[in-house]
């Protein structure tokens, strides 16, 4: 599933691309249910003649921010990507949504398993659920992050993937944090000393740069066509297998119906 560090590395794509400039001249909506708003006509309606000013990223969200003000908002879903492409290059078998631009290219949503969302709306605050702090921004802090857990007797695991305390966490990173900062995901999240929680915040930073360290090299390498997933965590998603620490058996187990991957020598 794209977690924070595929959607970034799409955001930077789509910027490299040449995305931002490019005016859009029509949309083919191949799979309707993955529009939420507004209905299918007034949406290619408003895409047409948009000038796209430039791409961010909220959480796992992809924000195109359109002259007049209007944003297209994009969620890749489990299986979601993008590509910007010659119209006579031939497309990829599940491409979804096709959305034209004024320069000969397209803009192409693949969506395998259908469940990419997408809105088109004057103001994103009107359909994003409320959102906690970036990871990569300045306002992720230790201090930030007890405050969102004091008091909350759930597993940390499964507090670190509400969008509302991590925007943008999903399963793998969740785990690949808790793995590097020694915590095990089951731990009452209440409990963690404030050590914990500053070993936490580091480890969910530096998970996600190092994720994103690998998708910044592998775009100059692999251009035009850089891969939309990769394996960048360093924690083995099979239980039994060795810790890259201490050699022990990995274990693995469920939290709030998520698989979850840990070390139960190194975490505590």
């Amino acid at each position: 599933m794209p977690e924070l560090p595929e959607v970034e590395n799409t955001r930077r794509y789509l910027i490299k691309a040449g995305l931002p400039g490019s005016t859009f001249a029509g949309a083919d909506v191949g799979w309707p249910k993955a529009l939420k708003t507004p209905a299918l006509e007034d949406f290619v309606l408003g895409l047409l003649g948009r000038r796209v000013e430039r791409i961010d990223r909220q959480g796992k969200y992809l924000l195109a921010r359109l002259d007049g003000g209007a944003t297209l908002i994009l969620h890749l879903g489990m299986t979601g990507g993008l590509r910007v492409q010659p119209a006579s290059q031939p497309a990829h078998p599940l491409v979804r949504h096709t959305f034209f631009l004024n320069d000969g290219r397209e803009l192409r949503f693949i969506d395998g398993r259908k469940f990419a969302k997408m809105w088109l709306v004057d103001d994103p605050k009107d359909v994003l659920p409320p959102l906690g702090n970036d990871p990569l921004g300045d306002d992720f802090t230790p201090a930030t992050l007890s405050a969102a857990l004091k008091g909350r007797n759930a597993p940390v695991k499964a507090l670190l993937l509400e969008q509302s305390i991590v925007a943008g966490m999903g399963n793998l990173y969740a785990d690949e944090s808790l793995f590097l900062s020694g915590i095990r995901p089951s731990r009452p999240a209440a409990k963690l000393s404030k050590r914990e929680i500053s070993k936490l915040t580091d480890a969910v930073k530096s998970a996600l740069t190092t994720a994103l360290a690998a998708y910044n090299i592998s775009r100059e390498e692999q251009w035009p066509d850089p891969p939309m997933g990769m394996q960048t965590w360093s924690i083995p998603r099979k239980e039994g297998a060795p810790c890259p620490r201490c050699g022990g058996a990995i274990s693995g187990t469920r939290i709030r119906a998520r698989g979850t991957f840990f070390c139960p020598k190194c975490q505590r």
